[in-house]
């Protein structure tokens, strides 16, 4: 099997036995002679057009000048019909080589303009999550602000009380000495 064969696996029908299963290769539809032709002159139509013309020169030339006008009339006749098809083939491939041209680039506009409304929508959904983080980070600190007021002024009390009783002890002490 060469590098360039696809390699596909094929799924045995229903009631078949993996194994029993032999996948022969597909055979291309050859081409017909006319269509090998019509596809050269497509694809290179300057060299059809270039072609036709130089076949009808060497054809005037070879013909001894004997040979009636008629004759060379008819060769040069056909050498200026090769030229005038490949010129056709020409402008056909053009034209549509133009349209494709045009098509492709309101894909890529078309495409652009979709990722474009995708990244927007990204980035809003992104910055709403922000912002509720950021909410949840107020209420957070709000809560902790509270708890901790609420934790100091406990303390406070707890202090003040305990600086009152000192006090209290202090000046029974007073008075206890100084009896």
């Amino acid at each position: 099997m060469a590098d360039s064969d696809p390699i596909t696996t094929e799924t045995p029908a229903p009631g078949a036995k993996a194994g029993n299963i032999v996948v022969l290769p597909a055979t291309e539809k050859a081409q017909r002679p006319s269509d090998k032709v019509i596809g050269f002159v497509k694809r290179h139509p300057a060299l059809t057009a270039a072609g036709g013309l130089a076949a009808g020169a060497l054809v005037v030339a070879l013909l001894p000048k004997r040979m009636t006008r008629g004759v060379a009339t008819k060769a040069i006749g056909l050498a200026e019909t090769a030229g005038a098809s490949g010129v056709l083939f020409g402008k056909r491939a053009a034209k549509q080589l133009g349209r494709m041209g045009k098509t492709a680039h309101h894909q890529a506009h078309d495409t652009l303009g979709e990722i474009e409304e995708k990244v927007e929508e990204a980035s809003d959904y992104a910055a709403s999550k922000l912002e509720k983080l950021a909410s949840a980070a107020v209420v957070a600190a709000t809560a902790f602000g509270q708890l901790s007021r609420k934790q100091a002024e406990r303390l406070g009390e707890a202090a003040e009380e305990g600086a009152h009783k000192a006090s209290e002890m202090a000046h029974d002490l007073r008075r206890k000495i100084t009896r």
